[in-house]
């Protein structure tokens, strides 16, 4: 018998005599479950990143004693990006590795001949682990559309694995905008973030994952004492980003925003760091710029007295659920439109700007309502499927 064959016909291990005798403590701990989580973070880009450790602490509270795994595309980052977070967790990059091998050109076999059969020696052990699953849930971002459509591969090969395993196929916070056609048939349980994904997947809409991890705020507005930035570069045209840069400056003109500290942060190293040097050498001058590596480990201190002027979706998420005021930049497309725009229906008191139209004042914003329930929303979707 091949080895390959071997191992796919090799049955998950028997759980523990713990696991049989207390079975209501077992579901409670996680004894004896192995969850499998799927994310884009790893990368890293604070929105998947945030989604991922928001998940990972959650399964630390409810799930203590079960098996975690993180399958992303770079393990060997989200090692550290997420070391502590969870007792149990183990990294690695099996259905990325599945995704790119069925997409060369000389392989025949589709994504679920290749986690079925294996076939696959260098990495047909991580398969077979990935296959031994109780639970695989696709955690939450904006992912599996037309702008990168191979990432639906990620569902054939988790419908795949469950057809092996008999795991539970779960999909939480999905953004499906620009539509590519996400099909979850087999999944026991799909949310989705916004309202056009709703309509795309016939759901009915949900909230981003990141709410899970957020507390209620309890902040009342304070007076603006710090602006705070971010212009990315990256997922949009040469012709945005320029008007972004435009934006910021016309934006810190409003005599509300005068004598307040400047900071810039970054979200994407590298790609977002090109936003700060442009506004430097237009002359802005940041009293701070705080790299990613920086804002993950300290962690940065979102506060009701800053106003935020950045592109980034998670950074208007996480400001407005502390209270701080804000323009969200937002370019023409479907993509970022319907991120700003579902935090905004939602109630962050944030306003959407456009490059080239006329900008608001910084006093017509106002500060959120509706996202300590929002909160309270997330936790209990998670409760629903990690606790009953």
């Amino acid at each position: 018998m091949a080895f390959s064959k071997f191992l796919s016909r090799q049955k998950p291990p028997a759980p523990s005599s713990a696991a049989v005798a207390d079975p209501a403590h077992n579901d409670l701990r996680g004894d004896g479950e192995r969850i499998y989580l799927v994310s884009m973070a790893s990368y890293p880009n604070y929105g998947d990143e945030l989604i991922a450790r928001t998940w990972l602490r959650y399964l630390a509270e409810v799930k203590p004693a079960a098996e975690v795994w993180l399958d992303c595309r770079h393990p060997a980052s989200a090692s550290v990006l997420f070391r502590g977070d969870h007792p149990h967790l183990t990294t690695t990059d099996t259905l990325f590795r599945v995704l790119d091998l069925a997409s060369q050109e000389w392989e025949q076999r589709s994504i679920t001949g290749i986690v079925t059969d294996l076939g696959s020696p260098l990495f047909d052990l991580q398969i077979a682990e990935m296959n031994r699953a109780t639970t695989l849930h696709l955690l939450g971002g904006g992912f599996l559309n037309s702008q990168w459509p191979l990432n639906l591969g990620l569902l054939e090969g988790m419908r795949a694995s469950a057809a092996v395993s008999g795991a539970r196929l779960i999909a939480t916070g999905q953004g499906l905008t620009p539509n590519a056609g996400a099909d979850f048939d087999g999944f026991a349980h799909v949310s989705v973030r916004d309202r056009e994904s709703a309509a795309l997947a016939s759901l009915e809409a949900g909230l981003d994952d990141a709410f899970l991890g957020l507390p209620p705020a309890g902040m009342p507005l304070g007076d603006v004492n710090e602006v705070v930035v971010c212009v990315q570069s990256d997922a949009i045209g040469e012709d945005s980003f320029q008007g972004f840069l435009d934006v910021v400056e016309d934006a810190l003109k409003d005599p509300a925003l005068k004598h307040t500290r400047l900071t810039y942060v970054e979200a994407l190293p590298g790609a977002d760091y090109r936003g700060y040097e442009a506004l430097s050498q237009r002359g802005v001058n940041f009293g701070r710029f705080v790299p990613f590596s920086e804002f993950w480990t300290a962690p940065f201190r979102f506060a009701p007295g800053q106003f935020w002027i950045t592109s980034r979706f998670h950074h208007h998420l996480v400001a407005a659920s502390r209270g701080a005021r804000g323009f969200a930049l937002v370019d023409s497309g479907e993509y970022y439109s319907t991120k700003h725009g579902s935090l905004i229906e939602l109630g962050s008191g944030w306003l959407p700007v456009h490059p080239g139209e006329t900008l608001p004042a910084v006093a017509d914003t106002q500060g959120q309502h509706g996202f300590d329930e929002a909160h309270s929303q997330k936790r209990r979707e998670a409760d629903a499927l990690y606790r009953n």
